[in-house]
């Protein structure tokens, strides 16, 4: 790869370069999220499958739980109110001083029914719609942020899952970067 004035840098590229950081595997068919995942300290990366024991909402509470007080963002294809709820006693825990969700609109579209708990929950202000299937919580936190990508929903499903822990500063700002711009960006609709 050229670099400069007429200089090759041999090897891999930089941005697959990570010497510092800690990866952890692992694959577990009955243990908590907590358990699972471990402990979250900076340059941590945990890389792991279920069997669908835990669901992304017991991921966040674990990473609130290690990195917060903290404020969340979600972006998730669907949930269910008992999540919701869930995430709303951890707010009121003081664990979340903010939380925002990005959910597909069809999750509101198809069953508007189900708009009306989820926001009396939350409230209007902490939810936005757009189509989005990719799931990712966003951590940043007093003690540091961390980011999940995963196959869960917040809402528990007895299947197997994959997820990805990293934890560090500039993770957590480039996923805070993609989330807000997509928030501001449905935010600008009356569908929305």
């Amino acid at each position: 790869m050229a670099q400069g004035k007429g200089k090759v840098r041999k090897g891999p590229p930089r941005a697959l370069r990570s010497a510092s950081r800690k990866v952890r595997f692992v694959a577990h068919r009955t243990g908590n999220a907590a358990d699972t995942i471990g402990p979250l300290a900076d340059g941590v990366s945990v890389t792991g499958l279920t069997a669908g024991q835990f669901s992304a909402i017991d991921a966040m509470e674990h990473m609130v739980n290690e990195l917060g007080p903290a404020e969340v963002r979600i972006s998730t294809w669907t949930t269910g109110i008992y999540d919701v709820v869930r995430a709303r006693e951890i707010q009121l825990d003081g664990r979340i001083s903010d939380i925002r969700v990005l959910l597909d609109r069809g999750t509101f579209e198809k069953s508007p029914k189900f708009a009306g708990p989820l926001i009396e929950v939350l409230g209007v202000d902490a939810f936005r719609c757009l189509s989005v299937h990719a799931k990712v919580i966003i951590v940043n936190g007093e003690r540091g942020s961390a980011v999940m990508r995963s196959s869960m929903n917040l809402n528990k499903n007895l299947r197997t899952e994959q997820f990805d822990v990293d934890v560090g500063e500039a993770i957590g700002a480039f996923y805070t970067e993609w989330f807000d711009a997509l928030w501001d960006e449905s935010g600008r609709t009356r569908d929305n």
